[in-house]
């Protein structure tokens, strides 16, 4: 059984790919296994796995689209004691398995650690919440959740829990967000105890509204996808909460000149309404 199983659901990307398998091969734990899960519908990936020294850890398989659908796919296959869920844009800093690897060893009661991440220029992408260190709950979850950045090391976890598969880029629904914090929160409404330590990092690139660096409607089915996801683990305080937030920072960028982060923040604010509603409907 391998220390490590790495699940990357990937698509259209092949530079980014082969930065991220450099940096997986490069880390000082080498006791894993990389489960390539490929929704391309061509071979370009085939001369990137080829060219791998470790090509004995790979194992590359094809699945239609969808993100959910790709990590439940991974998950059916996986080995590995600690199961993690690298985006295909990520990297990863030299020793981070390592410390993780030690990290759950000294903390047996613990079935998940999230770190953050950083751009290239080493400012936080995901997972900016304001404590350094930090149990998870309902109350940050959606800041300390990025799929990415949390390991899990839990076989009950492994055997139940699943990606939902409504849920997610690829999933043929207006929910563009939400599937990696869903996981979260169904494997600890069953208990599982997890933890948020931002002295640790994964590599990631910056696309969020603070940088005003995604589309209207790739905002607004974030926010579709949050609102569903609140709705359907009974968390409406909480969508009530990011709701003020979205429309308070909204009217605050508007008169200042910053109109474009204002609209944003507007649509972020009109998805999460639309996705709770229509999960309401639904459940």
């Amino acid at each position: 059984m391998p220390k490590f199983s790495l699940i990357v659901a990937t698509k259209g990307r092949t530079s980014e790919l082969a930065r991220l398998l450099a940096s997986i091969e490069s880390q000082s734990e080498t006791d894993y296994e990389l489960i390539i899960v490929d929704q391309n519908e061509d071979d370009r990936l085939v001369p990137i796995l080829q060219t791998s020294v470790k090509q004995e850890k790979i194992l590359h398989m094809k699945c239609s689209p969808g993100v959910s659908h790709a990590r439940n796919m991974g998950m059916d296959h996986a080995q590995g004691e600690i199961i993690a869920f690298p985006d295909d844009d990520c990297w990863y800093p030299p020793y981070l398995m390592e410390r993780v690897s030690g990290w759950f060893d000294a903390n047996p009661s613990y079935e998940i650690l999230s770190v953050t991440s950083r751009d290239a220029n080493g400012e936080c992408s995901c997972n900016g919440w304001f404590q350094h260190s930090c149990d998870l709950n309902d109350l940050n979850i959606f800041r300390t959740s990025g799929g990415s950045c949390y390991f899990i090391h839990s076989s009950r976890i492994a055997q139940t829990v699943r990606y939902d598969e409504c849920i997610g880029p690829g999933s043929n629904s207006p929910y563009l967000c939400g599937e990696d914090t869903d996981f979260l929160l169904t494997a600890i409404r069953m208990g599982a105890h997890g933890r948020f330590e931002a002295k640790w990092n994964i590599g990631h690139p910056r696309k969020d509204i603070r940088g005003a660096s995604v589309s209207k409607e790739r905002v607004y089915g974030f926010g579709q996808g949050m609102g569903f996801v609140q709705r359907k683990h009974r968390m409406g305080w909480l969508w009530a909460l990011f709701i003020a937030y979205d429309y308070g920072r909204a009217l605050w960028f508007y008169p200042i000149g910053r109109r474009v982060q204002a609209a944003l923040w507007w649509r972020h604010a009109r998805g999460l309404m639309a996705g709770y509603l229509c999960a309401y409907a639904k459940l």
